[in-house]
């Protein structure tokens, strides 16, 4: 095979590796199938062809109309609680006539869940989708997009999980049927660090010194690594060279040496620590003087 075959080759599997499903769909209801039979026979050298009657009885078939239901695909998502999250989907008519299909969609959870019609498809609510509060009209062979928000409660536990489902039903035959099936993960962030800053006095002049305290505190299942923690120093005042603590004990200003370190082109003070467990507390803290 040439590079330039070798090169169409690989366009051809990519298109096909990428192109959309197919769908079978049946003859459309009504179609007039005919069966013909034809018998040919020769008599003293001559042939003769005889075919049946097409309109005979048992000759022709009406093609019977039935339904079909589609639903894809299943979706995997994570959330913060508070937020609503979007799954998209598609319905598809797979029957042989045009139908109407009835959608409904339910949180193992109880957590509030709309159905939207995506007109465009393109997986966001727009200001035309609406939630659906009637039938979807689907000619033969036509898709609709739908769109599932479920609403994550304020309280929802981190860690925890919902399975939503979302089914759609033939009109025509209510049995012809089909249900996804969506899984939202709430997230879990493993360790939550919460700090507090303070100082020691409410009023100063020049020349005063002040004393910046930041606390800091883990909570949650998991440890943080790599946590820095930096503070720039208040306009209108200067830092005091080696005042820079952790948890009381003295830190060098330079880079590398220890935790922390003083920057003087960012005019900022920081503290790094490779690893904060859960329910770890801590106490970082320098001085500035008023004044230039």
């Amino acid at each position: 095979m040439s590079p330039a075959d070798a090169g169409w080759a690989g366009a051809l599997l990519a298109a096909i590796s990428f192109a959309a499903p197919l769908y079978g769909q049946g003859t459309p209801a009504g179609t007039r199938i005919t069966a013909t039979a034809t018998v040919t026979f020769e008599v003293d050298g001559q042939t003769f062809t005889v075919t049946a009657d097409a309109e005979a009885p048992g000759s022709v078939m009406i093609v019977a109309r039935v339904a079909g239901t589609d639903l894809e695909p299943p979706g995997v998502a994570g959330a913060d609680p508070g937020l609503a999250i979007l799954f998209r989907h598609s319905l598809r008519n797979l029957g042989n006539a045009p139908d109407t299909f009835g959608v409904g969609a339910a949180s193992k959870q109880s957590w509030p869940v709309r159905i939207h019609r995506d007109w465009n498809s393109n997986g966001l609510l727009d200001g035309e989708d609406l939630p659906v509060s009637d039938h979807i009209p689907l000619g033969y062979g036509e898709n609709a997009g739908l769109i599932l928000a479920v609403e994550v409660p304020a309280g929802a536990r981190r860690g925890s999980s919902d399975t939503l489902s979302l089914a759609a039903s033939s009109r025509f035959d209510p049995t012809a049927t089909d249900t996804v099936v969506d899984l939202l993960q709430v997230r879990d962030l493993g360790v939550v660090v919460i700090l507090e800053k303070a100082v020691d006095r409410a009023t100063a002049t020049v020349g005063d010194f002040l004393t910046y305290t930041i606390r800091y505190r883990a909570s949650g299942s998991g440890p943080a690594t790599n946590l820095v923690i930096t503070d720039p120093i208040p306009p209108g005042s200067r830092y005091v060279a080696s005042t820079l603590q952790l948890n009381g004990v003295p830190l060098t200003d330079a880079a590398g040496d220890d935790p922390g370190s003083f920057d003087a082109g960012a005019n900022r003070i920081a503290v790094v620590l490779p690893t904060v467990a859960p329910g770890e507390t801590g106490v970082v803290s320098f001085q500035v003087r008023v004044g230039s």
